[in-house]
């Protein structure tokens, strides 16, 4: 999805040599850029698992449906409009990520190649044939630069043919649509290439050697712009192949269409169906279409669950309220089946459901993104593209629960302008499950907004995705991971340093001991991905201070950040943190061998805040919590302060109330009389038992009115 961490970066003046100061590898993101000028950014976790982020060039019709293959154990991510070229003028190449992210150049201008290849995929879809002409026409064929012809295979043992026969969603015999087959004994088996054909007179065939194997045809049908109109999977999960064979995938076998009956009345907005057909070893194959709003989907049921490998499928699906008054609410459903492909209506009751009252704060009216991805454990790699979401807004989000479906995804205050539109001013979330049936509260960018560390939402011991905790020491190796602009929702850090031309971005970080400053300097470009550090070896007091500012056209609220911290430290040996937490990546997977050093924590809750960053002018509330960075040795929190300014230099202090556990409760006045009203600034304070400190100053923090 995205990442952007603070807190120094490989080249940035001031440090000391690599030797003593480096760039920490968190999970790291890249951005690549189709052919057909859709944006994927890959985020890899320390494990080697990755999480998509996509951004479709098209707002409709088939270059907006979204088709991730997984074949051969490498991911395509492909507009449906370039599906019917694969391997026939458009070469599998031109979406592979990883040769992308490695650096594969694209033939055509990006910005404009889809748009004609849209144009073509409609003409072809009104012929009822596709290939052989316009772009394609004398044989041309596009692939990424540099990308090898692949040469013909040598026979390791008798071929066979295997025919995959259909007629398609209208009862003739296919012209169009794509079919599958998979080697189930061995995903290896085939090439990426062998594992996909067309279907030409109803008939796509294979030449493969004996085994056992899976069949998949994906049909589906346009309007005369092109636009999807019905998607179809006909699926024959298992059949073995000794001779020359034939397998029919008839369209009119996939009867059973997604539906989704809701406690409430909801319209289908966008949707989905995923398929994975594992073997007994190799890379699984996976198909994942993505067929955009309101498309239907249809599949064929099975009864016989698989004998070789293994079978999943699921349908993924938002649905939105219909208009009308009152809080707008969203159901985002997926559910799972092993085995066998069930009937596809799905019938969803409260326990099949956590409710998130969901509020996303902006102070200024703008269309941003919000981005969630569910992600089964079964699954190598996820990621959904974003819907638009009006700002500020409220809303009541049905999401599905399961103990084996995680979360993740992020909110995006805007959308940055230009021709490869990105994220900004939002906030990402790590992995996390809901509990049907339960109610819980997330809050986006609800200000102030200010730096922290990432927290882990998974049980620490659950393993299915691993946190970079804030900070950590590792023997004597100091490494830091602190994200300014970040919410109060646990969990969420927000964009850092990120920003566009129009933005003005400054920080500046400096790391001491005893005093003694070790490593200062400012961030440079769009992710710091946090710094290491060396320190002498006995007890001592560290310290951490970072500045972070941002305005620009978008950003009236948390514009600028102070935040000092202290804490004692000694040299750490044979601390190991639990599964869901690592201190670094390695080569062989995720470090633990290090112990969370004990920074404070700030969590602000500003009573009546509004959605727009503002409240009342007059009698202010402000419950303050401070913590330590999770799984850290925790000492009690012995006293906190508050300071507030409505000029930005004169400083009032505010009436404090300690409420147990960290919890303080802070009263003060904020009165303007002004029209526009005016900002409230934040100077905060906080120690514990063991000698930590946190000194917190919040530039422009929320908005007061006089109404």
């Amino acid at each position: 999805m995205f990442a952007v961490l603070l807190a120094g970066s490989a080249g940035v003046a001031g440090l000391a040599p690599p030797s003593a100061t480096a760039a920490v590898a968190a999970e790291p993101s890249s951005t690549v850029t189709l052919v057909t000028g859709d944006q994927v950014t890959v985020r890899t976790a320390p494990d080697g698992r990755d999480t998509f982020e996509v951004r479709p060039a098209a707002a409709k019709g088939m270059a907006r449906a979204l088709v991730h293959l997984r074949l051969g154990g490498r991911d395509y991510e492909v507009p449906g409009t370039a599906l019917p070229y694969l391997g026939r003028g458009l070469d599998l190449s031109l979406f592979d990520v990883k040769a992308l992210l490695a650096g594969g150049r694209a033939p055509v201008d990006t910005a404009t190649f889809g748009a004609a290849l849209a144009k073509q995929f409609e003409e072809d879809s009104a012929r009822g044939r596709f290939g052989g002409r316009g772009l394609f026409a004398d044989g041309v064929r596009y692939a990424l630069a540099g990308a090898p012809q692949r040469q013909a295979a040598r026979p390791r043992s008798v071929m066979r043919t295997v025919s995959v026969d259909a007629t398609d969603i209208v009862g003739k015999p296919a012209d169009t649509g794509i079919a599958f087959l998979y080697n189930t004994d061995d995903g290896d088996a085939l090439a990426a290439d062998e594992n996909f054909n067309y279907f030409f007179g109803g008939t796509a065939k294979f030449s493969v050697p004996d085994g056992n194997y899976s069949a998949l045809g994906v049909f589906w049908t346009t309007d005369a712009d092109g636009n999807p109109t019905e998607l179809r999977f006909s699926a024959q999960p298992e059949f073995a192949v000794h001779a020359d064979a034939t397998v029919r995938v008839d369209a009119k076998r996939a009867s059973s269409k997604v539906t989704w009956v809701t406690p409430r009345p909801a319209l289908l907005d966008d949707t989905g169906f995923l398929f994975r057909r594992a073997a007994r070893t190799g890379p699984a194959l996976l198909v994942d279409f993505d067929a955009g709003p309101g498309v239907p989907i249809s599949v064929s049921p099975t009864a016989v669950p698989v004998r070789t490998g293994a079978l999943q499928t699921y349908p993924y699906s938002r649905l939105v309220s219909p208009p009308g008054p009152g809080t707008p609410y969203e159901y985002v459903l997926q559910k799972a089946s092993i085995g066998v492909i069930p009937q596809q209506r799905y019938v969803i009751t409260a326990k099949d459901i956590a409710a998130v009252d969901a509020t996303y704060f902006s102070e200024y009216s703008s269309l941003g993104l919000r981005q969630r991805s569910g992600m089964f454990t079964f699954e190598d790699v996820s990621g959904r593209p974003a819907h638009p979401l009006p700002l500020p807004r409220r809303q009541t989000e049905y999401v599905s629960a399961s103990p084996d479906l995680g979360w993740f995804g992020g909110f995006s205050k805007y959308v940055l302008p230009g021709p490869f539109p990105g994220w900004a001013g939002g906030q990402r979330e790590p992995f996390h499950t809901y509990q049907g049936g339960s109610s819980v509260t997330e809050d986006w960018n609800r200000f102030p907004l200010h730096p922290a560390g990432e927290v882990a939402l998974l049980p620490l011991t659950d393993g299915r995705a691993y946190t970079l905790p804030g900070a950590t020491r590792a023997g004597d190796l100091l490494r830091f991971s602190i994200t300014p602009f970040s919410d109060n929702q646990p969990g969420h850090t927000g964009f850092g340093f990120y920003g566009e031309s129009r933005d003005t971005i400054t920080g500046h970080y400096r790391f001491t001991q005893d005093g003694t400053t070790l490593a200062e300097g400012e961030p440079r470009g769009a992710v710091a991905a946090g710094f290491e550090r060396e320190v002498a070896p006995g007890p001592s007091t560290l310290g951490l201070t970072i500045d972070a500012g941002r305005t620009g056209p978008m950003y009236r609220q948390s514009t600028a950040t102070h935040t000092e911290w202290t804490w004692p430290s000694r040299h750490v040996e044979g601390s190991t943190l639990p599964p869901t937490l690592y201190c670094a990546r390695g080569d062989g997977g995720p470090d633990r061998q290090c112990a969370v050093e004990p920074l404070l924590t700030l969590k602000y809750a500003v009573g009546g805040l509004r959605p727009d960053g503002s409240t009342v002018s007059g009698p202010q509330g402000m419950d303050l919590t401070v913590g330590h960075l999770q799984q850290s040795a925790v000492s009690p929190v012995t006293a906190a302060t508050v300071q507030y300014s409505t000029d930005g230099t004169t400083w009032q202090d505010a009436t404090v109330t300690a409420r147990g556990n960290g919890v303080f409760h802070a009263d003060f006045a904020a009165a303007t009389e002004s029209f526009g009203g005016t900002d409230v600034s934040l100077r905060v304070t906080a120690s514990d038992a063991a000698g930590a400190t946190i000194a917190e100053t919040i530039t422009a923090a929320y908005h007061v009115y006089t109404s």
